[in-house]
């Protein structure tokens, strides 16, 4: 197992991805609404001729939605379906200095329910994010 981790920004704060889940990271184009579309898909998208559903991180942690700042999206697969997990900025892929810890502030609850811990890196402390937990939202999981 590796411990390789996708930097990511949303609303100017670091998210740290398992990088062994990530597919790939992809300038977001077009992004086509869906209406009736449950919390927080967006809209969908494509890659290389494969449909994409995209996910506003910022609405998913119960941030304001990124809008248009969001140029890039983490291509991930969840349960056989493709997702484009808009954010702000994808920083880099760097190793985890340990395992992850609890975390030990309170956080907002859209963070607290994606959450899985803090990890050390090499640019301090950031928050590990679970990629089914985030795809999922608090409402569709309590379905």
């Amino acid at each position: 197992m590796t411990n390789d981790l996708l930097i990511a920004r949303v609303d100017g704060e670091r998210i740290a991805l398992s990088a062994i889940e990530v597919q790939s990271v992809i300038e977001l184009g077009e992004i086509v609404p869906v209406p009736l579309a449950p919390f927080p898909v967006v809209g969908l998208t494509t890659q290389r001729s494969r449909t994409l559903t995209v996910i506003d991180v910022a609405l998913a942690l119960g941030l304001p939605p990124t809008g248009p700042a969001a140029r890039f999206a983490v291509v991930v697969e969840i349960a056989g379906v493709g997702y484009a997990l808009a954010v702000d900025a994808v920083e880099n892929v760097i190793p985890a200095l340990g395992p992850a810890q609890p975390v030990k502030i309170k956080l907002a609850p859209g963070w607290a329910h994606s959450a899985v811990g803090m990890v050390d890196t090499s640019i301090g402390t950031v928050l590990l994010v679970d990629l089914a937990r985030l795809v999922a939202g608090p409402e569709l999981e309590a379905a």
